[in-house]
């Protein structure tokens, strides 16, 4: 024999007092215990690394025989502490375990793994007839499936088959939320304007704010033009704060024609209509214990509105068709790019679901009024852009750069984003010029983001007929003196200047004016 630190893959043997006795190979071929060759049938590549925690060996090997046979690669452990020394050191996908072990017993291993490991697996218990009550124990404790002595090994290779496949299902879901929330974190919010900035700090106040983890949690709406990022920052909320780890689901409410929304929305049960051949679960129960993300909400259907009023203040729902409501706790965030002011005013939307929905209200400014932001947006995407497509291109031209400053963007950042992209393809050096990024020519007056001290910002225009110094100085002091009742004091106090100077200037502008 062999000793096991001289085994080139110690994770694929079979070892017993430190000893090779079986080497299952890259290609589904295995040594058995007297170093015959055996074939894991039509399999190029094993599927799965499996565990077996047996102390009979007999029962082992043929246990393992006929996983084997499926592909698999399978690892005995005699006991139950070798079981999950195995387990922790070679990360199986599947633990398939005796309940009745020479040390300890099947529940125990399965719990010290799941408390231990840190990659996720499933477990399998084998238990007698007798013992019914501790599979059942053994599911409560994250077991997904037991089975009972003496075994079929034709439901043993069945049920394998089917707890890996929902396992694989599960790594994959997972895998997707977690890049999900990865790429929502709010410091992957850019920008810093003093809008970008508040911006990132409300959502830091709110996240921590207990009460989204409530059973009736406030509402969200965010307003702000399309393409401005809504939905980067509903994502940033849910993943952000104590829902993360439910579902978070985004439902484009333009997108679900009028006769489907009520059953999208709530469910419906079996012969409800014409096609509801079975029941089916609503996006709010889907969405329970997390977060509903309504897209543009702004254009949802009277009907539908007066139903989501219903059930976001009474925090029950019922599928249609149905008779008994359903009790549901989700974290409804809004957000659409309607003025929603003019859309009560005309009828198109309810002045009572506005109020229920604005609790939290967050505001995306348009990307032309966020000065600097615009260059760092474009910089960020022109470098995830040159990954994605392995080109060359570093850095902008300074006429790309004026480009990039002077057009108004009213697709805002997602506009941006799909101008970069089309403009590294377009590139043919390592520097993007102003031709590549093919933006109209701007023939309207230039507007320019000002950004002052304390957070705050002022939207000029420049052009031949616009505002001179003189005059834009004159309409901030006549804002502040009227802001403070004509008290010069308290005016020239706002404003940092003398109440002389403030006369003085207020004097020359009317002279001025007379002239």
């Amino acid at each position: 024999m062999v000793p096991l630190a001289r085994c080139r893959n110690p994770a694929l043997a079979l070892h017993e007092n430190g000893y090779i006795i079986t080497v299952l190979g890259w290609a589904g071929q295995a040594l058995n215990d007297s170093g015959a060759l055996s074939l894991a049938r039509g399999r190029d590549a094993p599927l799965a690394l499996v565990l077996i925690v047996e102390d009979e060996p007999i029962l082992g090997r043929n246990l393992r025989d006929a996983l084997v046979l499926s592909g698999h690669e399978v690892i005995i452990a005699a006991t139950g502490g070798e079981g999950i020394a195995q387990a922790l050191a070679i990360r199986p996908s599947l633990v398939l375990t005796d309940y009745r072990l020479p040390d300890l017993d099947g529940l125990e291993v399965l719990r010290r793994i799941k408390a231990q490991a840190e990659h996720p697996t499933a477990f399998i218990m084998m238990t007698a007839h007798g013992e019914v009550a501790v599979a059942v124990q053994a599911m409560k404790s994250g077991a997904s499936d037991f089975l009972l002595k003496p075994l079929d090994l034709q439901e043993l290779r069945s049920t394998v088959d089917r707890v890996l496949r929902q396992q694989s299902a599960s790594d994959e879901l997972r895998y997707f939320r977690e890049r999900e929330r990865a790429h929502s974190a709010i410091d992957d919010i850019l920008g810093n304007s003093p809008a970008v900035c508040d911006l990132r700090d409300w959502l830091r106040r709110i996240v921590k704010t207990p009460a989204l983890a409530t059973p009736e949690p406030p509402c969200v709406l965010i307003t702000g033009e399309t393409g401005t990022g809504k939905d980067l920052i509903a994502r940033a909320i849910h993943y952000a704060g104590p829902r993360r780890d439910a579902q978070f689901v985004h439902i484009n409410c333009t997108a679900i024609g009028e006769t489907l929304a009520e059953s999208e929305f709530f469910g419906h049960v079996k012969g409800a209509f014409t096609d509801a051949r079975s029941d089916k679960r609503g996006l709010f129960e889907v969405a329970d214990q997390g977060t509903l993300f309504l897209d543009e909400i702004g254009h949802m259907s009277p009907t539908l509105q007066a139903k989501l009023l219903s059930t976001i203040e009474r925090r029950t729902i019922r599928p249609v068709g149905g008779s008994a409501e359903r009790r549901v706790n989700v974290h409804v965030i809004a957000a659409t790019n309607r003025k929603m002011e003019e859309a009560i005013e005309i009828g198109e939307f309810r002045e009572d679901l506005y109020h229920r929905l604005r609790v939290l209200t967050a505001f995306l400014p348009p990307l032309r009024e966020r000065g600097n932001d615009i260059e760092m947006l474009a910089r960020h995407f022109l470098h995830q852009q040159r990954e994605r497509f392995g080109v060359p291109v570093e850095d902008f031209s300074p006429a790309a750069v004026a480009a990039l400053r002077a057009y108004d963007w009213p697709g805002n950042v997602r506009e941006l984003l799909h101008t970069i992209e089309r403009s590294v393809l377009f590139a043919d050096s390592r520097v993007v010029d102003a031709e590549h990024l093919g933006l109209p020519i701007v023939k309207r007056p230039s507007q320019v983001a000002v950004e002052l001290p304390g957070g705050r910002s002022i939207r000029i225009e420049f052009s031949d007929d616009g505002p001179k110094l003189e005059d834009i100085e004159n309409e901030i002091i006549a804002a502040a003196l009227h802001h403070a009742s004509h008290n010069l004091s308290r005016a020239s106090r706002w404003l940092g200047i003398s109440r002389d100077a403030i006369r003085y200037r207020l004097d020359r502008y009317q002279k001025k004016d007379r002239s």
